[in-house]
């Protein structure tokens, strides 16, 4: 359930040493898996990649975020490739600051260009780093749809950026490119966060471009229901609507009491969307269990 909102389960813990150090040994691992590093309060190492049999060092330096590492070595190759990949298209200055600024004050076709032409780059350095090398499987799937997601979230994320600003947004059909190339439905991407962001960001996007035609007071959550099920299908739209029910569930009307019988009546009224008037049961399953 947790891969549904992007949530990470804990696996083991440890206290550092007088030195700040630790070690972990994990056991059971049968099969390539991302893992984060943190405390509670903090994640200082996110997404690396491990095998049965790895055995990584990070050793890192600095005290600002993101925290650097030392060296690349002894990390595992993907890892390096990651770190590597990283720094080449997003803390490298020049390109940061083309794609964190500069960037924003394109118009949309020339973002377009902009942005699909690093996508390409990027798919290109993959592809030169692991020449005539085999690839893990899992690592290779990851890599390919993290970047396809991450491509669709950025010309999303631009049009969004561009409505918060009340900036005119000139676009044709072929900005939407992205849609003929990514797949909603794909289980097996919950392991890049991209994918969940991305159904996210286009839900938003899908809700932007009508919300001036709706009648006055549609609540968001409502109509965005009513988007997942019109647009999305099989995970993608299970990840949909997992994270609205959340939504609502964790909102401020559903833990006012004065609101309670109302917004109690309107989780409903999304439930009997999301479940297909009750053929779905996950659903009313998973408001049940959080109501207890």
């Amino acid at each position: 359930m947790s891969l549904y909102f992007c949530e990470k389960q804990m696996v083991d813990s440890c206290t550092l040493d007088e030195k700040g150090a630790f070690k972990f040994e994990l056991n059971n691992i049968s099969a390539p898996c991302f893992f984060d590093l943190g405390s509670k309060d903090l994640v200082f190492a996110k997404q690396y990649f491990i095998q049965d049999g790895d055995e990584i060092n990070l050793d890192f330096i600095g005290s600002e975020m993101p925290i650097a590492l030392k060296s690349y070595e002894k990390i595992g190759t993907y890892n390096k490739f990651l770190q590597t990949f990283n720094d080449t298209f997003y803390r490298e200055p020049n390109v940061k600051r083309t794609y964190f600024v500069i960037s924003n004050f394109m118009l949309a076709p020339d973002y377009a260009l902009y942005i699909n032409n690093r996508k390409n780059e990027q798919v290109k350095f993959f592809e030169n780093y692991f020449k005539d090398q085999n690839i893990d499987t899992t690592f290779q799937y990851f890599f390919e749809k993290e970047t396809n997601f991450n491509w669709a979230n950025d010309k999303v994320y631009f049009l969004w950026k561009k409505r918060t600003r009340m900036e005119e947004v000139p676009i044709d059909t072929n900005y939407f490119d992205f849609l003929k190339d990514i797949n909603t439905d794909d289980p097996k991407a919950l392991i890049c966060p991209a994918y969940i962001r991305f159904v996210d960001l286009y839900l938003k996007e899908l809700y932007q471009e009508e919300i001036f035609t709706l009648p006055k007071g549609t609540p968001q959550s409502l109509e965005k229901c009513r988007l997942a099920k019109k647009y999305l299908k099989g995970m993608g739209q299970k990840i949909a609507f997992y994270n609205i029910l959340r939504d609502e569930l964790h909102s401020l009307d559903a833990n006012f009491a004065a609101n309670k019988e109302k917004q109690n009546a309107y989780i409903e009224e999304l439930l009997s969307i999301a479940s297909d008037n009750g053929k779905e049961q996950c659903y009313q399953k998973f408001v049940s269990n959080y109501r207890h």
